[in-house]
């Protein structure tokens, strides 16, 4: 009977661990359709915005033509206004009573003038935004890219937007980075993509507190630069928040505005390679991020590191990061380092071997029998020297093994090693 009750006990305990796996197989499937909706919507943002630039050159053109027509007759215009007034004030001797367009004499000479002033401002404002459409249409145009430093950029622009800074009153408050590594880029567009997002800024602060912080910095695990600027003005009105990238669309029309600027700060991030994103509360401000591929991205070589134990991935990665030798990723169990390896290819795995739901010989399992990820070099971290895994991980042909704990030094050394084929 207590044999019988024993292996009761051990069949619910197993079906217990069945259900556990199973419950964290689900989590893990929710959070890769997540991530799948999440790319597939970026994805049709980016083609959204592509055929848009596409539609916008053509609009722009058509646009331009006629225009130019109307800018360089206006000051033709005026001067024969300007010579014409004297001979229509003899006139009014002769006919004192006529009307021209239906106009008397005396709102002719009062106001023509101004008509025409106005038109030209009008006719200079259209030239403006015209100017927009083509900036946003000049998706993968951004004339030459030589090596750019962000900072440079950020202080360039705040310089030139001193004098808008100046009148609303807005705090702008710097934290740049020491020894940001360059990106390849265009000066003069980077200084356009800040510019526009703190004008933007500026004009959605509506009280007497306006602040602006603005932030640059290199993310640790892809070596990308990022600029991030911050408000406290009123945010982004829900209704227009999954559209604010696209053409015309804002909430500052009373204000002038024409709801290009994010449209082209957008198409210039997209054509330095890079992502721009935001996120907003109605009534506590605006931040938006601007995420830069850097020139580190080519030099430094990529690594996974698998751990479940969170606090030795912490630690790995700040010793692999801490000269921004390497770029990192992580993952939590071998189940999730197979999906991150569906897509990132990294120069070298460091593989613990006992994990929760698929453990290290189950990877390298599935690592040796994928063609593409068959050369991948692996380091595998243990505790356990003895155990039988162990040996089946050396059988499959993997043989660089780091016994815990080992000193983290010895950990950057050997990868170093590994990846420079000694």
């Amino acid at each position: 009977m207590d044999h019988e009750r024993k292996s009761r006990q051990q069949l619910v305990d197993e079906l217990d661990r069945v259900k556990l796996q199973c419950s964290r197989l689900e989590a893990n499937h929710r959070r890769c359709e997540k991530a799948l909706r999440e790319s597939q919507h970026q994805l049709q943002q980016a083609q959204k915005m592509e055929t848009l630039g596409t539609l916008v050159a053509g609009v722009a053109h058509e646009i331009n033509n006629p225009l130019n027509l109307i800018i360089y007759n206006l000051p033709l215009l005026r001067k024969i206004w300007v010579d014409f007034l004297p001979l229509l004030m003899e006139r009014r001797q002769i006919e004192p009573g006529r009307k021209f367009g239906g106009f008397s004499y005396d709102f002719l000479q009062d106001n023509l003038a101004r008509l025409v002033a106005d038109m030209d401002l009008a006719a200079s404002r259209m030239a403006k935004t015209v100017a927009d459409l083509k900036s946003f249409s000049r998706q993968s145009n951004v004339a030459e890219k030589f090596p750019v430093q962000v900072n440079t950029a950020v202080k360039n622009a705040i310089r030139l937007s001193r004098a808008t800074l100046k009148r609303s009153a807005v705090h702008i408050e710097l934290s740049l980075a020491d020894d940001l590594p360059a990106i390849e880029g265009n000066l003069q567009s980077l200084e356009q993509v800040i510019i526009n997002i703190v004008i933007n800024a500026v004009q959605a602060i509506d009280h007497s507190r306006g602040k602006i912080r603005i932030t640059t910095g290199v993310q640790v695990k892809d070596g990308r630069v990022y600029v991030r600027i911050a408000d406290n003005g009123r945010g982004v009105p829900s209704e227009i928040a999954d559209r604010i990238f696209l053409p015309f669309v804002t909430d500052k029309q009373t204000e002038g505005g024409t709801g290009l600027g994010l449209s082209v700060t957008y198409s210039l991030v997209q054509a330095h390679g890079g992502e721009i994103i935001f996120k907003s509360r109605p009534g506590q401000g605006s931040e938006f991020t601007v995420c830069l591929p850097s020139l580190l991205e080519r030099q430094a070589a990529r690594v996974l590191v698998v751990d479940d134990d969170l606090t030795i991935r912490r630690m790995l990665i700040e010793a692999l990061t801490m000269d921004r030798r390497y770029l990192v990723e992580e993952a939590s169990n071998g189940f999730e380092a197979s999906i991150k390896l569906g897509t990132y290819r990294p120069d070298l795995l460091i593989l613990d071997i006992f994990m929760p739901e698929m453990d290290g010989l189950e990877l390298c399992r599935i690592i040796r029998n994928e063609p593409e990820l068959s050369e991948m070099k692996v380091i595998i971290t243990t505790g356990y020297p003895e155990h039988p895994k162990l040996n089946e991980i050396g059988k499959l042909g993997f043989s660089n093994i780091l016994l815990k704990p080992f000193k983290l030094g010895a950990l950057v050394a050997a990868v170093g090693k590994i990846l420079d084929g000694v």
